[in-house]
C-alpha cells in the first residue's frame, strides 16, 4: 500500500450557517472494501455551490466536506474490495467530498476509466449526463414525443440535443439570448426559442402543440414555470430541477392544475441513481454515460482552478457557466 499523508486541504462546510472554505482536516486509511482516491480534477456543479452556500441538501451533517464527482488515481486500498481495484488505476468517483486532494470512498463509487479519455473529462461524469439520461428515461416512460428545456444553453442542454435525438425525442430548447439560437441550431438542435423574444409565448404554444411537447425540464423556477407551463397543451408535466432565478416556483394558475391536468414536481438526480442502484442496474447505468464520454457527452473545459482559488472559481463560475465546465484542481 502506498503511503499517504496524515492530512490533507478540503474545501469543508463546518456549520449550516457557514459558507464552506478551504482547510487542513485529517485523512484517514482505509478500511474494509475502501479505497483513497488522490484527486486530479473536480467540476463546479450548481449542486457543489449550493453544498458550499448551505442551500443545497446533503445527507452528512458538519462538517463535511464539498464536491460529488470527480476524477483521479487509486493511491491506497483497504482490504476486502467489492470491486477490485488497484493502485495506480486512473478512476471515475461519485461520492461528497471531492473538492479535496484525497478521498476515502466505498470500492463501488469508484469506476475505471475506459482508454483515451482524459482526466479532465472524466471527472464530469455523473452530474449532467447522469442527468440527461434520467431527463429521457421519464420522456420515454411517459410516452412523450417532444419534450422543452429551459436551460437550452447549458453545458446540461448541449449534451441533451443529441442525447434525445438519439432517442427519437424532439427537444424544444429555450435560451435567453439570440446569439445562442443559431449556435445551438448548428449543433443540431431541432427547434431553439429566446425568451426575450416579444411572441416568445405564442411561438412556444404553437410549437408545443405541433409537436405534443408534453414534459418539460425546467432550469428557471419563479414565474417562469407558470409561464412554460401556461404555453403547454393539457396533461402536460413540468419537472423542476433547477432555480437559475434565484426564486421559488410561482406562477402557475389553478386552471392549469385544476382543469387542464397540467402538473408540477421535481426532479433530482440522486431520485433516480437510487432506483438504478435499488435494481442492480449501477453498471448499465455508468456504461450508458461513460462509452459516450468522448462524444455526446463530452463536456467543454473553458477554465482549471485551484482548490486555493476557490473564491475565484465559484465567482467565476455564477458569470459564466453557459460557457463550458469549470473545473476545480486540488493538487498541483
Amino acid at each position: 500500500m502506498e503511503e499517504i499523508p496524515k492530512t490533507h486541504k478540503s474545501a469543508l462546510v463546518t456549520s449550516r450557517k457557514q459558507v464552506g472554505k478551504v482547510t487542513e482536516v485529517p485523512l484517514a486509511q482505509p478500511k474494509r472494501n475502501q479505497v483513497v482516491v488522490k484527486i486530479a480534477y473536480a467540476p463546479v456543479n450548481p449542486s457543489d455551490v449550493g453544498t458550499l452556500e448551505n442551500w443545497y441538501p446533503v445527507q452528512a451533517k458538519p462538517p463535511h466536506s464539498v464536491g460529488f464527482e470527480a476524477s483521479g488515481e487509486i493511491v491506497a486500498v483497504g482490504e476486502s474490495l467489492r470491486v477490485p481495484h488497484k493502485v495506480g488505476d486512473r478512476v471515475h468517483l461519485i461520492g461528497l467530498g471531492t473538492w479535496s486532494q484525497y478521498i476515502v470512498l466505498p470500492s463501488e463509487m469508484c469506476f475505471k476509466m475506459r482508454d483515451g479519455l482524459t482526466l479532465e473529462q472524466a471527472a464530469c461524469h455523473y452530474v449532467n449526463p447522469g442527468t440527461v439520461v434520467y431527463m429521457a428515461k421519464l420522456a420515454e416512460r411517459g410516452g412523450h414525443k417532444a419534450a422543452i428545456h429551459t436551460a437550452g444553453a447549458s453545458s446540461l442542454g448541449k449534451m441533451m440535443i443529441p442525447y434525445f435525438k438519439e432517442k427519437g425525442i424532439k427537444l424544444i430548447n429555450i435560451v435567453r439570448r439570440e446569439e445562442y439560437v443559431q449556435k445551438l441550431l448548428s449543433e443540431g438542435a431541432d427547434y431553439v426559442l429566446n425568451s426575450e423574444a416579444p411572441d416568445f409565448t405564442s411561438q412556444l404554444r404553437t410549437l408545443a402543440a405541433k409537436e405534443k411537447a408534453t414534459i418539460c425540464f425546467e432550469a428557471i423556477a419563479g414565474d417562469f414555470t407558470g409561464k412554460i407551463l401556461r404555453a403547454m397543451p393539457s396533461s402536460s408535466s413540468i419537472y423542476v430541477y433547477g432555480a437559475l432565478s434565484g426564486k421559488n416556483v410561482g406562477g402557475i394558475t389553478v386552471n392549469d392544475i385544476a382543469f387542464l391536468d397540467k402538473k408540477v414536481t421535481g426532479l433530482w438526480l440522486q431520485t433516480y441513481f437510487k432506483e438504478v442502484v435499488a435494481q442492480g442496474k449501477t453498471a448499465e447505468f455508468f456504461n450508458e454515460i461513460h462509452s459516450r464520454l468522448n462524444t455526446i457527452f463530452e463536456s467543454k473545459i473553458q477554465k482549471i482552478f485551484t482548490l486555493e482559488d476557490l473564491e475565484a472559481a465559484i465567482a467565476y463560475y455564477k458569470e459564466n457557466s453557459s460557457k463550458g465546465k469549470i473545473l476545480i484542481k486540488p493538487n498541483l
